[in-house]
């Protein structure tokens, strides 16, 4: 067996546990030998091979601990001791333990992989929305919360190798062996306690990350399976298991020991399955029948979902769909199938299955008809978008997991922030250090406390430290969702995102998700579509767009999302007014900065600066100078917009302050503004939208180009 990539590393990750040596004192015949004499001894049968369920290599043992749990399997809360389900390592000369990773529930045994790599089951549960298979890496959690905090909270959750569906194929594994040798060489097999049998996982490499499939080998045994082994003679002895409450599988034995030996006839089976470009390659080890070559794409039926760990026990398929298989195209010596099929998507697990009958040309019936596939990425490498759902993050102070309203991502949501101290903690990663676009997916109604429509606020973390307290605008009821989003600098790497309800916080507001992308330009109007715009009374934007730009008609439409502080470039074009047409009609239109204050826009070519003329922040200040440019020529205006500021209470402290180059001249230098302007909603602490007016007098109407926005 070839070296480890992890396992051969030095004890470094985390503070060292102090061994407990033996009682000082004469030993009597009748004692053990103390515990490190007996781990020296097993380390010996280790190296031999006559142990595998003690794994060693290199001076180092390597365990698993699981958590404390209450009569019913519910995680004891608070657990008796910290730092429980987690993997460590242990020095054989010295003692010493070291914790490597956490976030374990109920591990059921650790085992070599198949190029060295410690591998371990673990168990459905709370954040375990399914059984799973994980590598153990240094660092690493598997997302299972515990009060107190486990060491390796704070890391980015990490993702199993196989997710194993509950009921389907796995309930409660045991610990996984690598086969060396027949048609299954190099590939690994684990039981399970109450599913029963041997399941069989075919792994690839992908993006330098394991995933693959898991497929049926047997069932029939006398009990359900704690533990396996592979003895000297090639044998799997499998260790039954049995007890009450859901230890045991339903109808056997309480007990057991049986070997299990390899036939001498070659069984029809899926020997692998290894991920494509939109679809897989699933190879057989017989050649496939004249019968089932017949029709093969009608073969197959594909299903796609993914799991969305929460604080609750188990959970269900997220996100579930049918998938049109395409194509299956199969090889000339016909024992590969190349499936293709429309709309697969990363950080899925997904269901192959191939109804009866399904033959191969010696008449053999397929042994495993179902596969399911772990498909972390696609086979170019493609991961999931950055989301990290709110009810799989760290919970604390009250903060709970619910389904109670619609509409929400994931499994659920969080709610309960009813009392200082409540807070959801995201565990991130990035590749990059900068600044980032924290969006969180938020809904605040109404409730007895607050019977009217208001704003809320919270507090942000960024990696332990206060970034500011935010404001939540109300969304209109509690299955209403909206997007608020803050530009907050991030480490490469292991970063922390809380929101918290401190004392001078309103709480009260149910969170779903956060996305986190690098902070960059956002386009609003690029001169082909709407899609970053809808109607300002809701609905779709209707205004026409032709040539690279858009009319200001149809009614006033604004951006989907909203904004804080912020730089904003905007280009309009001015029509040719015949002279009758004067003052206020020749091209009325506005740029609303948080849909409160009026950045003018009108035809003011050769006229004195105006508070209700271009350039002006309509009806409080006139530009410094008058910028415009003639009719039917673009005109830029490039704003910094650093908006006004409130206490914890809602009350303002500071005016919102306006910076503006009008065609590339200064016209306005950090201008405080005292209120909304003109038609703009009022002032309250929460971001909002960039509004453009339509004025909605007769002829012809300003028109727009070339939007975008950057946050500050």
């Amino acid at each position: 067996m070839r070296r480890g990539t992890f396992v051969d590393q030095p004890a470094d990750e985390g503070a060292a546990v102090p061994a407990v040596g033996p009682r000082r004192g004469r030993a009597q015949q009748s004692r053990p030998p103390p515990a490190r004499a007996r781990l020296r001894a097993a380390a010996g049968r280790a190296d031999r091979g006559r142990h595998p369920h003690v794994l060693y290599r290199h001076g180092y043992f390597y365990v698993t601990t699981g958590i404390a749990m209450v009569p019913g399997g519910a995680t004891a809360d608070p657990q008796p001791v910290p730092n429980r389900g987690s993997a460590l390592k242990i020095n054989k000369s010295t003692g010493e333990v070291s914790y490597v990773a956490g976030g374990l529930r109920t591990p059921n045994g650790l085992g070599w992989g198949p190029e060295g790599d410690i591998f371990v089951t673990d168990n459905q549960g709370a954040y375990l929305p399914a059984s799973k298979l994980l590598r153990i890496k240094k660092g690493a959690f598997f997302n299972h919360y515990t009060n107190p905090d486990g060491r390796f909270d704070s890391r980015p959750v990490t993702e199993p190798v196989l997710w194993l569906p509950h009921g389907e194929i796995s309930n409660s594994p045991s610990n996984p062996i690598v086969l060396p040798k027949g048609p299954f060489a190099g590939q690994m097999v684990f039981g399970d306690v109450t599913y029963g049998g041997l399941q069989r996982a075919y792994l690839e490499k992908v993006g330098g990350e394991y995933q693959g499939a898991v497929f049926r080998m047997t069932q029939g045994l006398e009990a359900g399976v704690s533990r396996i082994s592979l003895g000297p003679d090639g044998a799997i002895y499998a260790g039954g298991i049995g007890s009450e409450g859901n230890w045991g599988q339903t109808g056997k034995l309480k007990y057991g020991l049986q070997k299990l030996t390899r036939g001498g006839a070659d069984a029809f089976d899926i020997l692998s399955m290894k991920a494509i470009r939109d679809g897989f390659k699933l190879q057989y080890t017989q050649p496939l029948s004249e019968a089932t070559a017949q029709d093969l794409t009608a073969k197959y039926k594909v299903k796609q979902w993914r799991y969305v760990p929460t604080p609750q026990y188990g959970g269900p398929k997220v996100n579930e769909q049918t998938l049109t298989v395409t194509s299956a195209t199969l090889s000339s010596d016909r024992r590969t199938v190349t499936l293709k099929m429309d709309g697969l998507l990363p950080g899925r697990v997904v269901h192959v299955q191939s109804p009866r009958p399904f033959t191969a040309g010696s008449g053999q019936e397929l042994w495993s008809t179902e596969a399911w596939y772990t498909l972390n990425r696609l086979a170019d490498g493609t991961t999931p978008p950055p989301e990290y759902e709110a009810e799989s993050a760290a919970l604390a102070g009250g903060a709970g997991y619910n389904t109670n309203h619609t509409g929400y991502s994931g499994a659920g949501f969080v709610d309960r922030n009813w009392s200082p101290g409540a807070s959801t903690t995201f565990a991130v990663n990035v590749k990059k250090a900068g600044r980032h676009d924290i969006a969180l997916r938020y809904a605040n109604g109404t409730n007895p406390d607050h019977p009217q429509p208001v704003t809320k606020s919270m507090s942000l973390y960024v990696n332990g430290k206060k970034h500011k307290q935010i404001w939540l605008a109300n969304t209109g009821g509690w299955s209403t969702w909206a997007a608020h989003v803050e530009s907050v600098p991030l480490r490469r790497g292991a970063n922390t995102i809380s929101y918290v309800y401190e004392p001078t916080d309103d709480g009260h507001v149910n969170l779903d998700k956060i996305t986190v992308t690098p902070t960059k330009r956002i386009t609003l109007f690029d001169g082909t579509n709407l899609d970053a715009r809808e109607s300002a009374g809701g609905g779709p934007a209707m205004w026409p767009v032709a040539n690279g730009s858009m009319e200001s008609l149809g009614g006033d439409i604004r951006t989907r999302g909203t904004f804080g502080d912020f730089r904003l470039h905007a280009e309009w074009n001015q029509p040719n007014y015949p002279p009758e047409v004067t003052g206020q009609a020749r091209g009325n239109s506005g740029v609303y900065l948080q849909e409160r204050y009026e950045i003018q826009v009108l035809e003011s070519f050769g006229l004195p600066p105006a508070v209700d003329g271009a350039g002006a922040i309509y009806s409080k200040q006139a530009p410094d100078v008058n910028a415009a440019r003639p009719p039917r020529t673009w005109q830029t205006y490039d704003i910094v917009f650093r908006a006004a500021r409130f206490d914890s209470h809602g009350t303002k402290t500071a005016d919102a302050r306006v910076t503006i180059w009008w065609n590339g001249r200064l016209v306005h230098n950090n201008v405080a503004v005292d209120s909304q302007t003109g038609a703009g909603r009022p002032e309250d602490p929460a971001p909002g939208a960039i509004r453009l007016q339509d004025h909605r007098d007769p002829g012809e109407n300003p028109r727009f180009r070339n939007i975008w926005i950057e946050r500050l």
